[in-house]
C-alpha cells in the first residue's frame, strides 16, 4: 500500500484561461506550500418522520461546490504576476522601461478599476487560471481560479513571505502536467527594501525614508465572491464585486522626525503616500544593478495610533493604515513589478 509523502506534493499553474472556467493545462511550476485546502462543498441532509428514532435515514444530497487553497512561501518576481493578475486587473502587458540597456526588465504595472468592475467577464477584468495539486498518491485541479486575498509581510533579516489565498470551481481528480521545470526564481531579501513617504501620488517613490521601517503587512481583500444561480451546475458562474482597499500594517522605528510627522498625520487624519520596494536578489540584466522589484504604492491614511512598544532595546510604534481614494490621480493603490518574465510561458 503506498501513502501519501509531504515531499512529492507539487503545484503547477495555467495560462489564463482563454475562457474563465474552461480546465487548461498547466504550464508553470509555482513555489510554494499549499499549507490549507478547503472544500466548500455543500450537502443538504434531509430530516423526515420515517418510523425511527433517529433524524439520519436518508442520504444528504450535494447542493453547491466551490474549493478555496492557501499557499503560502517566500516571494518571488513570478509569483508576484500570477497573484496579482487574478486579484488587481488582468490582460495586462509587460513594457519595456529602457529596453536599450535593459533588455530583460519587463515591467507589470497593476491598478483596479475604480469606476469600472475588475470581474473577468470584462475586458481587462482580472485573470483567472486553472491550478494543479497533489502529491504522489492523487493530483487534482481546480479551474477558474481567482484570487480573494493577499497577504505580503517582511521583517528585518528575513525574506519576504506571502499568503495567497484562492478560490475555484471544483476539485477534479486528474493527471499531473509533466515535463515541466521550476523555473528560475528571484525573491526578496527584507534588508535590501526601500521605504518612502511622499506628499502626493504623482511623487511615490521620490522621499526615501531610511532606518525607519521594521517590519510590515500589506493585505488587500479583493472583494470578489462567487456568483452561484440556477444554470444547471452545482459550481459559480460568474464572479461579485464589492468595495474593496488596502490594510498596511507597519512597525517603525521611533525618532524625533519622522515618527512624530506621521503621528502629526494621524491625528489630523492627513494623506499620506507610501510606497514600499521590494528588491531581487539577482540582476535581471549584467552590470546594470537592476534587480528584479515588487513596488507596493498607495495612497493612505493612518487608522490608530498605538502606545510605544520596545523591540531588541529600541522604542518601536506598529501603526495601521488603510488606503484612501486619492481625487487628484484618481487612484487608489498600484502594483508594479519588474521581472525577466514577458509574457505567460
Amino acid at each position: 500500500m503506498a501513502y501519501g509523502n509531504k515531499a512529492f506534493r507539487t503545484i503547477q499553474i495555467s495560462n489564463v484561461e482563454g475562457t474563465p472556467g474552461t480546465a487548461e493545462a498547466a504550464t508553470e511550476v509555482l513555489l510554494g506550500e499549499i499549507s490549507q485546502t478547503y472544500t466548500d462543498k455543500v450537502y443538504f441532509k434531509p430530516e423526515q418522520d420515517r418510523g425511527v428514532l433517529t433524524p439520519n435515514y436518508e442520504a444528504p444530497f450535494q447542493v453547491s461546490d466551490a474549493i478555496e487553497l492557501v499557499m503560502e512561501g517566500p516571494l518571488y518576481d513570478r509569483w508576484c504576476v500570477f497573484m496579482f493578475n487574478s486579484a488587481v486587473r488582468g490582460n495586462v502587458t509587460a513594457t519595456q522601461p529602457d529596453v536599450g540597456n535593459e533588455p530583460n526588465h519587463y515591467l507589470w504595472t497593476m491598478e483596479p478599476g475604480l469606476t469600472t468592475a475588475n470581474t473577468p467577464d470584462i475586458a481587462n477584468g482580472i485573470d483567472t487560471y486553472t491550478i494543479e495539486f497533489g502529491d504522489n498518491i492523487q493530483s487534482y485541479e481546480t479551474e477558474h481560479l481567482f484570487t480573494t486575498q493577499i497577504e505580503i509581510s517582511g521583517t528585518v533579516n528575513e525574506a519576504v513571505q506571502a499568503t495567497w489565498t484562492v478560490q475555484g470551481r471544483q476539485v477534479t481528480e486528474s493527471a499531473k502536467t509533466g515535463a515541466l521545470t521550476a523555473p528560475a526564481a528571484a525573491y526578496f531579501p527584507f534588508n535590501l527594501a526601500s521605504f518612502y513617504i511622499d506628499t502626493s501620488y504623482a511623487g511615490l517613490g521620490g522621499t526615501q525614508k531610511t532606518g525607519m521601517l521594521r517590519a510590515f503587512t500589506w493585505t488587500f481583500e479583493t472583494q470578489f465572491t462567487p456568483r452561484f444561480a440556477s444554470d444547471g451546475n452545482l459550481f459559480f458562474v460568474a464572479l461579485n464585486e464589492a468595495r474593496k482597499t488596502v490594510q498596511l500594517e507597519l512597525t517603525y522605528y521611533r525618532d524625533g522626525t519622522n515618527t512624530e510627522a506621521a503621528k502629526d498625520l494621524w491625528e489630523s487624519q492627513g494623506q499620506t503616500y507610501i510606497s514600499i520596494e521590494l528588491l531581487g536578489d539577482t540582476e535581471m540584466d549584467s552590470a546594470q544593478s537592476n534587480p528584479e522589484y515588487l513596488k507596493l504604492q498607495g495612497a493612505f491614511k493612518y487608522t490608530e495610533w498605538p502606545t510605544i512598544e520596545d523591540e531588541e532595546g529600541t522604542a518601536v510604534v506598529t501603526v495601521n493604515l488603510e488606503a484612501f481614494y486619492d481625487t487628484t490621480a484618481s487612484k487608489l493603490f498600484t502594483v508594479l513589478i519588474g521581472t525577466k518574465m514577458s509574457a505567460y510561458v
